[in-house]
């Protein structure tokens, strides 16, 4: 792949391709957990999502934040128009990324034997995922640090199609366990080859090496603090509940996260587009987008998780059926976690831009709060089952958002007050709905008016916000 040839794009197109990218693999993901629950049954399902957690968890320890240096500093390498540079970083961060993800995979074969008491040919699927993934994860931000959303988009449909395809010939072959992973391997895999910075030359000097190696460290204990906690809430579903339990978990899980994408997207097209402008010394412009960005995840999210929350009981009955009774309970839960998480990437990404203080403070803030998360884990959960593994992840994941948030508000002199104001009054409206239709033991059939109710009720709160959302975000004029 190219890195001195980006295809430009702007960053409301760039976000629309990128959510294009990640809804693909957001569907990849989803189909998986429903094809393997419906087809195979719950218990299966929680191996498979144990197995998928376990090899994300993995993949976080390093190759996933090279990923995101590259997207980082190969975008301010070409904001400060410097393609030595360029080629120099690739080649370093590729470097890193082929070690730790072949030493990784190798340290997550003891790792899913203790984790499922399980046989080392299981295991193998689990190597060949954390390897797969680790690709994945480094050569998307090369492309998005290089300017190449259209090519990362465009392989991540492909990616998507073949893997789908082989999950359900090997389902319908009658495989079963760990090696149902095996289809996600073969959609990261082509996605790493197809976009790998093969051609990426030099070494970048002593002190930019310092620099990225420690972006990556202080990134990957982030990382895994944060949405390692998420995969690490499925494991300790596994263990405190088995894999039934652990299957109903991950069912009320994969309807949580999807809805995530949009901001996931955003995040990969914001990291980029807040570097150049921190490269070139547009201050002024970095505080807007980070204030732009914001604003529309609330907007947005709040009515998309809040209308999520308030049809729980129908989405779990549709989608999963009886056998996944319960998970309607849990659901909810999640929703609030993801969501919390949601309206913080703005404030993340503009800390992680700044400086090296301010990826110390996303750092801290989510050890802290999957300190608090696995504390009510240990001390709670095992009285409560799957409901206090998804209330510790609650807990754990307002922490980690919470905090950042904080920092950049002030930081950044915003004036946020209203915004979060707004927040917490229309979550306060959704649990005011789900109390009556649980209370009243109301059909799940009337959950949509129910929903509508709540989407109008948000609109009107926020109108003036909602009518600037379809233009480019870097044109938004919010209130500072």
């Amino acid at each position: 792949m190219r890195l001195d040839a980006p295809t430009e794009t702007s960053l409301a197109r760039g976000g629309v391709l990128s959510t294009v990218g990640l809804l693909a693999q957001g569907i990849l993901r989803f189909a998986t957990a429903f094809l393997v629950g419906h087809i195979a049954g719950k218990s299966e399902l929680g191996v498979v999502a144990s197995a998928i957690a376990t090899a994300t968890i993995l993949a976080l320890l390093w190759p996933t934040s090279t990923g995101s240096a590259a997207s980082k500093f190969l975008a301010r390498a070409r904001g400060a128009g410097n393609p030595e540079e360029i080629r120099s970083i690739a080649a370093h961060l590729r470097r890193r990324a082929v070690l730790t993800a072949i030493l990784l995979g190798l340290i997550s074969l003891p790792a899913w034997v203790l984790i499922d008491n399980g046989s080392w040919l299981g295991a193998v699927s689990v190597g060949a995922l954390t390897i797969a993934y680790s690709g994945y994860s480094f050569t998307r931000g090369v492309q998005f640090g290089s300017g190449q959303v259209p090519r990362a988009t465009a392989w991540d449909l492909v990616s998507v199609v073949l893997g789908l395809t082989g999950l359900i010939a090997l389902l319908l072959a009658g495989v079963r366990g760990p090696a149902l992973v095996l289809p996600l391997v073969l959609a990261y895999g082509v996605y790493t080859l197809a976009g790998f910075p093969y051609g990426g030359s030099g070494r970048p000097t002593r002190a930019r090496r310092r620099e990225l190696d420690g972006f990556v460290a202080l990134g990957a204990v982030g990382t895994l603090a944060s949405t390692g906690f998420l995969q690490l809430s499925q494991i300790s579903a596994k263990v405190v509940g088995g894999d039934a339990d652990a299957g109903q978990y991950a069912a009320a899980l994969n309807l949580a996260t999807p809805a995530s994408m949009l901001a996931a997207s955003l995040s990969l097209v914001l990291l980029p587009s807040l570097a150049e402008a921190w490269g070139r010394g547009d201050h002024a412009g970095f505080h807007a987008q980070t204030n732009n960005a914001t604003r529309a995840l609330a907007v947005v999210m709040v009515g998309i998780f809040g209308s999520i929350i308030v049809c729980s009981r129908l989405l779990i009955g549709i989608i999963w059926g009886d056998r996944f009774a319960g998970a309607e309970n849990i659901l909810p839960v999640l929703v609030l976690a993801v969501l919390a998480t949601n309206l913080g990437v703005g404030s993340v990404n503009a800390l992680t831009t700044r400086s090296q203080r301010g990826m110390l403070v996303t750092v801290a803030a989510s050890l802290l709060g999957m300190a608090v998360g696995v504390t009510f884990w240990l001390l709670v959960a095992p009285g409560m089952g799957i409901l206090g593994v998804a209330l510790g992840y609650l807990c754990g994941t307002v922490v980690i958002a919470a905090i950042p948030v904080g920092v950049a508000w002030r930081t950044g002199g915003h004036t946020w007050a209203v915004l979060f104001g707004k927040v917490a009054l229309g979550l306060a409206v959704v649990g005011g709905i789900v109390l009556v239709q649980r209370l009243a033991e109301l059909p799940f059939l009337l959950d949509p008016a129910f929903a509508l109710a709540f989407l109008v009720i948000w609109w009107l709160m926020n109108r003036s916000d909602v009518a600037k959302l379809p233009v480019p975000l870097p044109t938004l004029r919010f209130r500072k």
